[in-house]
This record gives C-alpha cells, structure tokens and sequence, in this order.
C-alpha cells in the first residue's frame, strides 16, 4: 500500500496537483496487474463519465496523501513508543513524551535517578578571634542508605570527624565521619536523618571498556555538576599511575574520559542501570580521570561497624631493605666497581639495609645479591614483594663474595 501511495504522490508532483485534477486522461497506477484508479467504466454521457471519474480522482489523493502522512508521523513516534512505563527511569521518554529529547537522553534519565542521592561536603574551621566557620575544602559523596549513610573519599574529609553535608535539596547537616580507610582512599560519613534517597550499588565485573558513565559531584565548588564520558580501562594498576603509597599500587581504578575536576572526588560514577559502579578519585589531564572501583566499597561496608568510630586498618609486611633488580646491564657495570660482585645477571641486588630491621637482624649485608627465596627462583623486585604478601617467613638463598649462604628472615608485621 505505501509503494502505491508513493507512486501517486510521486505522479502528482511532477505533473502538478490541479492540472491531475481536471486532465481528462486518467491517472492509472498498475500495482501486480490491478488497476487502482481505473476509468474502465460504461456511462452512456460522456460528460457524467469525466465528471465521477474527477470526484474519483480527488476523493482518491486526498486519502492517499492522509494515509501517507499518518504513515510518517507513526515512524517519527516509534522510537518513543517502545519505551517501558514502569522503567524506574521517569524522563519525558517514559512519561509519554514523543520527541528525541524523551527518547534518547539516557544521561538525563540516569541524572533524574541518581543525582538526588549525591551530596556536597565541606571541611570547615573556625576562624580566629571571630564565631564564624569558614570552609577550607570541598568533595562530593553520595547516599548508600536512607537512614544517612554517605561514601565519600578519605582525603575529601581529611583528619576531621565533623563535616558539612549539603543535600540536593537544600538542607544541611552536621556530618559525622565514622569510618576511614587511608589506604584505599575510602570514607563513611553519618548525617542525622532519614527518608533519604540512596544509590545503588552495581559491580565492576561485567564492566566492559567503551560503556557509557555519567559522573556527578561538586568540581570547583559548583554543586550538582553532571559530566559523561566511556570507561577508557577497568583496571588500571596503581603502579602505572605511579603511586608510591605500597596499598594504592596494589590497588586497580577505573579509567573515564568523564571529566574528573577538583570538588569531584567523592562523587559516584554511574552506569546507565543508576547503579554506582566507582568513586570518582583522580584526574591525571582532561580526558583522563580514574575513580576506585566500588567492588572496594562493599569490602569496606562489611568491615563497618554503623554508628561507631571504627578506622579500618591494614597490615603489611616489612624486611627492611632497598632493593634493586637485576639485569645483564647492571650486573655488568656493578662487576666493574666490584670485582668480588657474583657472577650471576638475574636476581635482586640489596643496596642498603636498614639497622636492626627482620634483614639486619637475619643477617643479610649491602652488595649481597638474592637470588632464591624458599626454593622459588627471584628475577626481580616484584618477586620477593609477591613472595612476602604469601609468607611472613622467608627462607634466602644469597650470594656473596663468590659463595651462596641461606638466611631465615622473619617479616615484620605493620598495622597502619
């Protein structure tokens, strides 16, 4: 049917609408072998047979072109009218709007679901010799659950235990900070309320490079500021961003082109489900920014007892040495200096060891090259740190001055 309506609009374009009209030569349109305007009729006066066969003509575009026109609308309107009503999502595209702007501004629906839930936090200090508190810093967090509970960075609140909450609505409260990992970058903030809408915790194990993220907080200040972007990387080392901090290089961030400004830190970074996915917590350069991935958050919230103090804390083993790994470069240019130096091309070098550290204590000496730890082969730094996270005791085979002793280290343990 719309090859045939087609066809009839095309005809009477190019031939003009009215001279179709009164042309006593019919307009036929041949559609698999049937006519559909036909003037194949028997009238005895060939003045009635022109007049019907007008009125026909008329009566016909006019229905052609009201058919054709629906048609078009109902296209422009499809898109829209597959959305869902009972999406959570509320925007103009579900609500029975039939434009672009409802169907397609999926950040919008992600904003209108998430955005109430984050908060503004500010770090304030008493002025001197006056009453008033002015404040210092600013971040961003967001609600976990409705009776108050925020998110937010560990170094957005600082050494702090009293902050200044700003919901989205307005309102502002005292908040209390009542759990705190320095390690991970990660801090619970308790504000005297309830009701409050809250975000969703999602996962980064189905996270793939390329989705959409909409990151939300608080950058110079400038509350309730929505930027988007793709997941450029989901597990980008600490180490590649060089981190010095022994857990944070241990650590993997989710890498966005979302922009990540100062004030953001705190702030969720959102899937197109709402669901908070990461912190936002660095910015390398426009374009690159990097927030802590929330499957973080969840171990920190089962470490959390609500409603008291706790800081979380984390052990890590020390032997008390510099080290430096080998290669057939620097074991060459270090056999130069040192005649006595092992022939040996892989290994760890130990350049300085600390007095009565677990290494001074077991024995170990500068310039001795480790070249076994408990039976396992070490051809580099990375390799004695891998062995220390697994054992507390270490068995070293060392070489030194031509000779290969074994010495017992016992790691010591490091609360912080």
């Amino acid at each position: 049917m719309s090859k045939v309506v087609k066809k009839c609009v095309n005809e009477f374009s190019r031939r003009g609408f009215l001279y179709s009209l009164l042309d006593p030569k019919p307009c036929v349109i041949h559609v698999r072998k049937q006519t559909f305007f036909s003037s194949n009729y028997s009238h005895h006066d060939q003045s009635n047979h022109g007049r019907n066969r007008k009125w026909t003509l008329a009566f016909g575009v006019g229905g052609a072109l009201a058919v054709f026109a629906a048609h078009k609308s109902n296209d422009n309107k499809a898109s829209a009218a597959r959305y869902d009503p009972s999406s959570p999502f509320l925007g103009a595209g579900n609500t029975g709007g039939n434009t672009r702007r409802g169907a397609f501004n999926f950040v919008a629906d992600v904003v209108q679901v998430a955005g109430p839930a984050v908060v503004h936090i500010e770090r304030l200090v008493n002025v001197p010799f006056t009453r008033r508190a002015v404040a210092v810093s600013n971040g961003s967090g967001f609600l976990v659950e409705s009776n108050g509970l925020i998110i937010t960075n560990a170094h957005v609140v600082g050494n702090q235990s009293a902050l200044n909450v700003k919901l989205q609505d307005g309102r502002e409260f005292e908040g209390q900070v009542i759990g705190i990992d320095e390690a991970r970058d990660i801090a619970a903030v308790k504000i005297n309320c309830t009701g409050l809408p809250k975000i969703p915790l999602g996962t980064t194990r189905d996270l793939r490079p390329g989705e959409w993220v909409v990151a939300i907080g608080s950058p110079l200040a400038l509350k309730n500021t929505v930027t988007a972007g793709i997941v450029s990387n989901m597990c980008r080392a600490g180490k590649e961003l060089g981190l010095r901090d022994e857990e944070k290089r241990d650590m993997e961030y989710i890498q966005t082109d979302a922009t990540i400004n100062v004030g953001n830190s705190g702030g969720p970074l959102v899937n197109l489900d709402g669901e908070v996915i990461g912190i936002n917590s660095m910015m390398a350069s426009a374009g690159i920014g990097f927030a802590i991935p929330i499957d973080y958050v969840r171990d920190f919230l089962q470490q959390l007892e609500h409603g008291q103090q706790t800081r979380v804390q984390h052990t890590r083993r020390w032997i008390g040495v510099s080290m430096l790994s080998l290669t057939p470069e620097i074991s060459s240019h270090l056999r130069a200096r040192n005649p006595d130096f092992p022939d040996v091309t892989t290994g760890v070098y130990v350049h300085k060891v600390t007095p009565d550290s677990p290494s001074d204590i077991a024995g170990v000496q500068n310039g001795d090259v480790i070249i076994k730890i408990n039976g396992k082969q070490i051809n580099g730094v990375s390799d004695v740190l891998e062995t220390l996270k697994q054992n507390q005791v270490l068995n070293a085979s060392i070489c030194r001055r031509g000779r290969t002793i074994v010495v017992r280290i016992i790691a010591e343990e490091i609360v912080h």
